[in-house]
């Protein structure tokens, strides 16, 4: 197993332990608990770990392209059946850095702009098709509590989501992300 899968592993594991502590027993534990069945029924076909196979986005023009992460993404994506999820992307093309211990300015904001990630939880909506991710540990701050829905589908094995995203130049892109479940 791969460092960076046992370090999301662990984080993973981690939230899904800290996120239940401290929460307050239901006045009606046995309507909770239906609602947790019937929850953890939606959240089955996603518990798991998936890794990213395509990443890209569609301009205004019809203009295809990598989506945020450049031609070559390399990520991971967990959800386990307590609603707790956990996501990193990166563009697999960043330099490594010269001096490990040391790096430039340069090699840091590289290293960042090549990176998204965040742990939280997960909603599953099946009648829009949609799920969305509610950052609690994010690696760019201003997302913590913002939900980041995408439509989502299964085909051939593979998870699918799909979403849109303004730009700046006006219109928007419209953006595709395809993960495997890792076996």
């Amino acid at each position: 197993m791969s460092r960076a899968l046992v370090i999301l592993a662990a984080v993973s594991v981690s939230l899904a332990a800290g996120g239940q502590a401290g929460h307050p027993k239901p006045k009606n534990a046995a309507n909770k608990a239906v609602a947790t069945n019937a929850e953890a029924e939606l959240r089955k076909p996603f518990v798991g770990t998936w890794q990213l196979v395509a990443s890209t986005e569609v301009l205004p023009d019809g203009t295809q392209r990598p989506y945020g992460f450049g031609p070559h993404p390399r990520g991971y994506l967990m959800y386990d059946a307590t609603g707790h999820m956990c996501a990193q992307v990166v563009n697999d093309d960043r330099p490594r850095w010269k001096d490990p211990d040391h790096p430039t300015p340069e090699e840091v904001k590289t290293a960042f702009d090549g990176f998204g990630g965040y742990c939280g939880t997960y909603t599953v909506d099946p009648k829009t098709s949609t799920l969305a991710h509610i950052p609690e540990v994010p690696f760019d701050p201003n997302l913590v509590g913002q939900s980041k829905p995408r439509t989502y589908k299964f085909e051939n094995g593979q998870l699918v989501y799909t979403g849109t995203e303004p730009l700046d130049s006006g219109g928007e892109t419209h953006w595709t992300m395809v993960w495997e479940r890792v076996k």
